[in-house]
């Protein structure tokens, strides 16, 4: 008897300690919701259209992707849903997603919106704002996914977070294909530019990053700019 009531006994701790290790692993897991410092709007001159922003690290980040239209539409696409597709000249007319999920830019295009006092965020801005957002120093510099601060960053249907990174997608051209204007992995996957080049890379490789709706991690690699067209949210530094 006495036996068998050490083993319970063994048995409860050892229960207690595994509960108590999932609980800290899961506390662990859950990101820190990080305040910015500062708030604003931005209004663009040159269409009226406003952007919010919020500071973190000494940088002040846009919260809503880029919707400014350039004069070109190799560098500058709506998404159009099927249903708004009729011919070639439906991209002037179908914009019901451009408010949410802005204009989809080719590098070219990103930089030639950029409005006077922003920049394209480089690879060093990505890696401040993660870092802010508690991102080990360690897990910053490396490539692919890595992390668990994207759910704090990320916008969707059931949360919002102060830097609303949204899935938009990305949108791709092919010889091969005869992919239109839509979004591949719209409401999955939210693909954003930086201008910063992959020193690692023969070739011109822009790094990119790029969040998953089922991923606490967030993907840091690079491609060949040509033929893709990412969201885009600009960046500049807080004025003294």
């Amino acid at each position: 008897m006495i036996r068998l009531f050490k083993h319970i006994s063994l048995f409860v701790i050892l229960l207690a300690f595994m509960v108590s290790a999932i609980s800290c692993k899961d506390e662990n897991d859950v990101p820190t919701v990080v305040q910015p410092s500062n708030t604003g709007v931005f209004t663009d001159p040159r269409d009226g259209e406003q952007y919010p922003w919020v500071e973190y690290n000494g940088t002040q980040w846009m919260t809503e992707n880029y919707r400014y239209e350039i004069n070109s539409y190799a560098d500058c696409r709506n998404y159009i849903e099927d249903r708004d597709w009729v011919d070639y000249a439906a991209e002037q007319h179908a914009t019901r997603n451009r408010a949410k999920y802005g204009m989809y830019y080719t590098l070219e295009g990103a930089l030639r919106a950029c409005p006077e006092g922003w920049r394209l965020p480089t690879d060093e801005d990505w890696q401040k704002l993660e870092m802010a957002m508690g991102m080990s120093s360690a897990d910053v510099s490396r490539f692919e996914w890595r992390g668990n601060i994207a759910q704090t960053m990320v916008s969707t249907k059931d949360q919002t977070t102060y830097t609303n990174f949204l899935l938009g997608g990305i949108v791709t051209y092919h010889v091969y294909t005869n992919l239109r204007n839509g979004s591949l992995y719209k409401g999955a996957w939210g693909y954003y530019w930086t201008n910063s080049t992959d020193k690692n890379k023969n070739g011109t490789f822009y790094i990119y990053r790029k969040f998953a709706y089922n991923r606490k991690e967030i993907f840091r690699q690079s491609m060949e700019p040509q033929n893709q067209l990412l969201s885009v949210r600009y960046c500049r530094d807080t004025p003294r």
